[in-house]
């Protein structure tokens, strides 16, 4: 069986009254092919700031160190998150906060971006990205 990944969204609101805002949860789950593990490339739209991105291996762990890139809708060769989500645990939930380093400001993301799922050899392995997404940094 090939890889496939399967996209869900939800909108959440925050704070009180007039001052409500919104997040965005884009759950990506995955997997592997059945013969040699690789993952399909999928485009996701992400509008707004990037506040936290968790990733999970599932029960058929990817290979130890998998790793995750976010194409650029200019150039999907760069990866529009600069190598933070590069060598996930292979039985540990990891959490990201990403932030440009020298702002500690949060990527702002607008476009299709091509979701990469790479370094995994383990056949029909599985697991879970998700990005939270909001309208404020």
């Amino acid at each position: 069986m090939a890889g496939s990944t399967t996209v869900t969204r939800q909108v959440f609101d925050y704070g009180l009254g007039d001052k409500k805002k919104l997040v965005e949860k884009i759950t990506v789950d995955f997997v592997g092919d059945a013969l040699n593990g690789s993952v399909p490339n999928t485009t996701i739209t992400l509008k707004g700031f990037l506040q936290k991105v968790v990733t999970n291996p599932g029960s058929t762990a990817p290979t130890d160190n998998w790793d995750v890139a976010l194409g650029d809708p200019s150039d999907t060769s760069v990866d529009a998150l600069a190598g933070v989500l590069q060598n996930r645990d292979t039985t540990t939930t990891e959490i990201v906060y990403p932030a440009v380093a020298t702002v500690n400001q949060k990527f702002f993301l607008l476009g299709d971006y091509s979701l990469q799922i790479s370094g995994n050899s383990v056949n029909s392995a599985t697991g879970r990205i998700e990005f939270f997404v909001s309208e404020e940094t």
